[in-house]
Parts: C-alpha cells; structure tokens; sequence
C-alpha cells in the first residue's frame, strides 16, 4: 500500500494555480527517491467517536514531541464501499504520524446496511471533527489532506472538489467547520459512476451502494455521486496513481479526472504503473517508487 506522506500541502483548497500537470510512468524498478527516517515516536488513540453512530469512529496517530500545529491526513480505506474497515491503513497511520503529520484513520458506514449518500456524510463529518478538534490534537485546520485507495478514493476526492456539506443525517454537526481539504491522493478510485459499468461486479458493487437502484433508474443519484461532475477551479491539488492492466477501476476513470482537473486548471499529476488493481503485479522496490514520487509531490506543494 502506498504511504501517503504529507509534508504539507497550501493552505487553502486550489491555491495553487498555473501549474503544469506532470505525467510520470513507472516502468521498471529503478528508485531515485527514497522515503525519510521516522522523526518521531507515536501515539496512537483508538476509536475515537466523530460522530454519534457506531460506525462513526477513528485512529488517531499523533507525533510525540512535534511542536507547533502539525498538517494533517485523513485516510479512508477501500473495500468497495461494502467491506474493510480503518485496520488496513493502521501502517499508513503509524508511518505518517512518525514524520510528524497528525493522522487518521476512519470507519465510515458500509454498504448494503447504509446506501449513498452514508459514506460521504460520515467522511465529511470526520474532517470537520478533526478541524473542531484541532487544538486538542496539535492540528494545523489549514493544512488538512485526504488519501483513498479505490473506493475511498472516490470519497477522497470528494473531499477536493466539494465545497458545501452534503445533506445527510450528520449535516449539523460541526457545521461551522470546512468540509474541504488542501490536496488529494487518489489511488485508481472510480469517480465518474455514471461511466463505471463496463463489468458485471462494478454494476453489482453500484447497485449495493445505491440500495438497488440503477442507473437506467435515477440517472440523477449516479451523477450525483461521482466527484467528477463537482471539479472546478476550486478543487485541491491532486496526485492520481493508477494501474495500466487495472480491470476493477479502469484507467479511464483516472484519466478522466486528469483531464477535469488539466482543464479547471488545478494542479495535477498522473502516476501510472505497469499492474493491475492495488499495485498487483508490482514488486516491492516498484511500489517503493511510487511512494518516493508520492512524498516529492506533496513535498513540492508544502506551504506552511
């Protein structure tokens, strides 16, 4: 899995205008970059309530002995809005918090038990807790990222390009804080629904989501809930990571939203890999790699 190392990003949604994308292939295992050593220890508070659901809980991982408000990222895992739970990125947690970033991992409400709009609504609830909270944890409110691996990328990026707070049943609480981040790593999510129904799977996973309902159906919920249609000018800087053979979320999906984003002038830059979904295919030095070009990137857009 990749580790979503945020030195830091702008301090406001989008600031950073005018910059050309920049399309990097990673075709054999040859490392330019590496990550850097741990900086600190960590502490790590399990199942900290966002929300008033039990669903709504996270981890946080603090840095021991960082000074002054520290950036900070949300993650969000994967599992095809139906499965998996904040567990799989304890590591990305753990590993974020050592280099000083105020980290967490969040559960948000699955489905088929709670169709769309749940998982956006708990998501959006868990950044304007972390900015409500800021001060407790030692988190700049400013400097706030969101990273996704497949699903939760698609919440992940939601979260760059929707300003306003989704109507749902967490709307009024924390309602005075932002809903928007600073920049967004998006790993081979799916963010145009409307167009991800080449394959029987990708229509059963939707049709799950949406508590049955297809697209033929209510066109409308489909468009609605793919966070393509929402990119503007405004939407944060992003770093797209995306498979060549990947037949889960094709690349079209990616390649899409490069395109969104080229066009609203936001700065964007596209990772593609030789491998399937998840980094299949791929050795550990290849995967290494990536995360160097990761860490470079957000590096570039640190502005404290």
């Amino acid at each position: 899995m990749l580790l979503c190392l945020l030195t830091a990003c702008s301090s406001e949604p989008g600031a950073i205008k005018g910059v050309a994308a920049i399309s990097t292939v990673i075709p054999s295992p040859i490392l330019t970059t590496t990550l850097p050593p741990p900086r600190y220890g960590v502490q790590i508070r399990p199942n900290i309530a966002y929300g008033p659901l039990p669903e709504e809980v996270l981890d946080l991982c603090l840095p021991v002995g960082a000074s002054g408000p520290r950036p900070g990222v949300i993650l969000i895992h994967g599992g095809g809005w139906t499965n998996l739970d904040k567990s799989e990125l304890a590591q990305q947690c753990n590993l974020l918090a050592a280099q000083g970033f105020v980290a967490a991992t969040v559960n948000y409400r699955l489905a088929p038990a709670h169709i769309w709009p749940a998982q956006l609504v708990d998501v959006q609830l868990a950044v304007r807790f972390l900015r409500a909270n800021a001060s407790a944890y030692g988190l700049d409110p400013r400097r706030l990222c969101s990273w996704g691996s497949s699903s939760g990328s698609h919440l992940a990026v939601f979260l760059g390009v929707l300003a306003t707070i989704h109507a749902g049943d967490e709307a009024r609480i924390d309602a005075n804080q932002s809903v928007s981040v600073s920049c967004v790593i998006d790993e081979f999510g799916p963010v145009d629904l409307e167009t991800y129904q080449q394959t029987p799977d990708q229509r059963n996973l939707l049709l799950l989501l949406f508590g049955n309902v297809t697209l033929q159906q209510n066109p409308a919920l489909y468009h609605e809930a793919s966070p393509y249609f929402d990119v503007s000018p405004e939407s944060a800087p992003t770093l797209i990571v995306q498979g060549t053979e990947d037949t889960v979320v094709p690349p079209t999906q990616s390649e899409a939203l490069e395109q969104a984003l080229q066009q609203a002038e936001v700065p964007v830059q596209y990772i593609s890999y030789p491998g399937e979904h998840s980094f299949g295919g791929l050795s550990g030095v290849q995967i290494e790699q990536i995360e160097a070009e990761e860490v470079s990137f957000l590096i570039g857009y640190e502005r404290p």
